[in-house]
């Protein structure tokens, strides 16, 4: 990547077209799930790409890309969503398709089931936490990446990535078994924890064991674990035409300015 960027801040056309073609669907799912509505999704994709690909010459790598990108549809995401607080959830029957794959018909049930629960249970959470959870679990940035983007500390990620995971978990509780017992460990918090390796091999094996001997907590961390791939199984979904022909119209819209500018 590092020299597609290079040759991207050269003004290489088809480096740009490239690196937009990479990240559109990146930023077309971020922004469906932070403005719940496709119209502005689409509006987000659009700034966003003609914002990288007249800009990507003053990207100096300081950072990473993904930082600086979700950074710019961040920004983009605030302007729209004011006032967006009753508008239709986007995308719900998408969502279950994409999550579905190529199942038989009983897991397509259940997974078209968990689709609609899933983007329910993500438009739900606060907005502080679902960005942190879809940089993090549906885009895989690393919690210092996700930190630069969204402008806070390794620390705030974290803290909020623990309490986004254990709330999604919770909402989606009704596919999921019983709740962890009285008197039982935060499983839902130190599984979290061992996710990203915040956790001492010590209290890793105490949790292990207690996993071992408790059904109720191990039913916890594996429903957990399903709701968190099924937030990874979306980085699979393709990307609609009119997102293709945004990257097209991003080049335009760049190569016009710098012509104004010349």
């Amino acid at each position: 990547m590092d020299a597609l960027i290079q040759r991207a801040r050269s003004g290489d056309r088809q480096a740009i077209e490239q690196i937009l073609t990479e990240l559109a669907p990146a930023v077309h799912r971020f922004g469906l799930r932070m403005c719940k509505n496709a119209h502005d999704a689409d509006d987000v994709v659009q700034d966003t790409l003609i914002q990288i690909a007249s800009h990507i010459g003053e990207f100096e790598g300081r950072g990473s890309l993904p930082s600086w990108v979700f950074a710019l549809a961040r920004s983009a995401c605030a302007r729209r969503r004011r006032g967006l607080k009753n508008a239709p959830s986007a995308g719900e029957d998408a969502l279950a398709e994409q999550i579905s794959g190529q199942p038989n018909p009983e897991q397509l049930a259940g997974q078209q089931e968990l689709g609609a629960l899933l983007v329910r249970a993500l438009d739900a959470l606060p907005a502080a936490q679902r960005e942190v959870l879809l940089l993090r679990d549906v885009e895989g940035l690393s919690a210092a990446e996700t930190a630069a983007a969204l402008a806070v500390s390794v620390d705030a990620v974290k803290s909020r990535l623990h309490r986004a995971r254990a709330d999604l978990r919770d909402q989606l509780a009704p596919l999921f078994a019983a709740a962890p017992r009285a008197g039982c460990p935060d499983v839902m918090l130190l599984w979290s924890r061992k996710l990203d390796g915040d956790l001492s091999q010590q209290d890793c094996a105490e949790m292990e064991r207690h996993l071992e001997s408790c059904e109720a907590c191990r039913s916890t961390c594996n429903g957990l674990k399903r709701a968190l791939d099924a937030c990874a199984s979306l980085r699979s979904a393709s990307v609609p035409d009119r997102v293709r022909e945004q990257i097209r119209a991003a080049l335009r819209a760049s190569e016009s300015v710098q012509r104004r500018e010349k």
